[in-house]
């Protein structure tokens, strides 16, 4: 070793959490052992540098700083702990040649290179691809540990949004996520509620930012998919065994069947008109645009937009589109008070409430039977795939069948159950909760203008959409006498309305009429 007295020094300290936690290289112990050495051989300490980066990279914080200020401190060296707390790639002998180039010398106090023997470039290699292999060795440890862990149903990494870090009560040593009190429950609305098909993603994340669960749109989407919230655990591919999906210790936080209907509103494939298109921040305020309102002097659909006054706030009118030269313009304000007193008025006459009661709880009756019988039909059939699905595995696992074949299979035997397994929720959920199916029915129909106000504005629309035949036309500050929806209007038309009811044949509703409550506003929502 050469005489090191006086000579300029860098101090590079550096740990990543697997060190921390594998090989005990803590910044103290590195500070602490860098400058003993230093100081033994009487070395000018000019700064010492740390931090926790990847040395898988030179594109580091303080290595980049360490490394512009190198030529201007005039440095003769810079010394680490091992040749790994410097690099870990095979490219790292090329750093060592472009300093040695400068005229700085890096080396490890605890694995010296002596860089007059001109085998130096040798041993440099040998350090580094010591540390590469080392590396690996314990990356592939890792991975087998987490597959290990996944496999019995254990998440192991950082928890997903909703779910907080905890231990196993059987067995304290190792982890067992668990929902976390606060984000749990918000996490359980947004899938409810996405499910429906009413609102899109976006609307969704901008309203439960504000609630706590800050997501980006791509965050937000994933979180959507992530098939941990139902209780189970995906474990990847590992060598000859398949990607697969086993049951999960921790507890759920959305059911199986919530969960598959996200998927099928993601994917397009639900019987869910969805909204899609970007809303602005002053949507909220403008519900009836969009095809809603109709132009009373040139007919065309009316839009909306804000207006800012001298204060700073914003004023809301609905208008037509200025490039037809059409100069309709009305206060928003105008126009929903307008529509409150239109819902308001709308009543059922209390004989007709309890006849159409009688008529839905009838109609359930008559159709549980039929209904038993496909519930265990449709058993049958998912059975039935899922036998298929275990075949295909054993075909894959014994190399009787291609991945591409494998996955393009699995994909669709997947989907056909998920579809079946909504299917029989469905018509199970009318089973048991008939009662209270019908009595939301009830109340949505005697306090419709209360549903409305509370509503968002994507479900406001649809609500209009199902009780008017037609579009709005607002004129004088009154709305144009609106055509209703026959049931609407038959519902709703008093005692008219009750006399047709009453000498005219009870109106069939038919199996499939339950079906609306797919749609998330449970059942008798006029179709919304």
């Amino acid at each position: 070793m050469k005489n090191l007295k006086g000579k300029k020094v860098f101090l590079y300290g550096r740990v990543s959490t697997t060190d921390q936690k594998d090989n005990g290289y803590r910044l103290p112990q590195q500070k602490k052992f860098l400058h003993e050495f230093a100081e033994r051989n009487e070395m000018e300490i000019v700064e010492y540098f740390e931090e926790d980066h990847t040395a898988t990279t030179f594109d580091r914080p303080e290595f980049n700083r360490m490394s512009k200020l190198i030529i201007k401190n005039k440095i003769d060296y810079v010394f680490f702990y091992k040749w790994d707390r410097f690099t870990r790639e095979p490219n790292g002998i090329m750093k060592v040649e472009e300093w040695l180039e400068k005229g700085v010398v890096p080396n490890s106090i605890t694995e010296w290179v002596n860089y007059d023997d001109a085998s130096y470039y040798l041993y440099v290699g040998l350090f580094i691809l010591q540390a590469k292999v080392e590396n690996k060795k314990r990356g592939d440890a890792t991975r087998e540990g987490i597959i290990g862990a996944n496999l019995e149903g254990r998440h192991v990494n950082r928890p997903p949004i909703g779910y907080i870090s905890g231990k196993d009560p059987s067995k304290p040593k190792k982890p067992l996520m668990k929902p976390c009190s606060i984000k749990a429950p918000l996490i359980k609305e947004i899938f409810e509620e996405y499910a429906t098909g009413l609102y899109s993603q976006e609307s969704l994340r901008k309203a439960y930012t504000k609630k706590g669960i800050d997501r980006t749109k791509s965050q937000f989407s994933n979180m959507l998919s992530n098939i941990r919230y139902i209780g189970k655990m995906p474990v990847e591919a590992h060598k000859k065994e398949p990607a697969q999906i086993v049951e999960g210790l921790h507890e759920a936080i959305v059911d199986e069947v919530t969960f598959l209907k996200v998927q099928q509103v993601k994917l397009g494939k639900s019987n869910i008109r969805l909204n899609t298109k970007k809303s602005s921040k002053h949507e909220e305020f403008l519900p009836l645009r969009g095809g809603v309102l109709k132009c009373v002097r040139c007919g065309s659909n009316l839009t909306g937009s804000p207006s800012k006054s001298r204060n700073g706030d914003y004023i809301y009118y609905y208008h037509c589109n200025p490039k037809k030269s059409c100069k309709e313009r009305f206060p928003v304000l105008i126009a929903h008070n307008e529509l409150n007193s239109l819902l308001t008025e709308l009543k059922p006459h209390k004989e007709v409430v309890i006849l159409f009661k009688e008529i839905l709880a009838d109609d359930y009756r008559i159709s549980q039977a039929n209904r038993i019988k496909m519930i265990k039909s449709m058993e049958m059939e998912k059975s039935n795939i899922e036998n298929k699905l275990d075949d295909l595995t054993e075909k894959y696992v014994t190399d009787n069948l291609d991945k591409n074949s494998y996955n393009r299979l699995k994909e669709k035997y997947l989907e056909e159950i998920n579809l079946i397994t909504i299917e029989i929720s469905e018509h199970s959920d009318f089973q048991k909760d008939i009662d209270r199916f019908v009595d939301f029915g009830i109340q949505l129909l005697v306090n419709i203008n209360t549903f409305y106000k509370k509503a968002q504005t994507e479900v406001k629309r649809k609500i209009i959409g199902s009780i008017f035949s037609e579009k709005l036309v607002f004129e004088k500050n009154k709305y144009r006498t609106a055509k209703f929806n026959s049931a609407v209007a038959l519902i709703f038309n008093y005692n008219k309305g009750l006399q047709n009811i009453e000498h005219k044949k009870r109106p069939t509703i038919s199996n499939g009429s339950y079906s609306v409550a797919g749609t998330g506003l449970e059942p008798v929502t006029f179709g919304l």
